[in-house]
């Protein structure tokens, strides 16, 4: 079900610069690390996005299938 979800878009805040980062389900499923745009800060996402946000992308995905 997973790979399934991957082309979903999660929005999260810089921690440093506040800028709103668009990252791809896959990204933050895998544990990657993205660059913001604003400040070019990498920003580790496992440690950045709360687990409910992306609790709520799951169950939203799940509700649409």
């Amino acid at each position: 079900m997973a790979n399934e979800l991957d082309d979903i878009r999660a929005s999260t805040d810089c921690p440093v610069c506040g800028r709103e980062l668009n990252v791809a389900y896959r990204t933050l499923r895998l544990g990657r690390t993205v660059e913001c745009q604003g400040c070019g800060e990498t920003i580790k996402l496992e440690d950045h996005t709360p687990i409910a946000a992306m609790q709520r992308l799951i169950d939203d995905a799940s509700d649409d299938g």
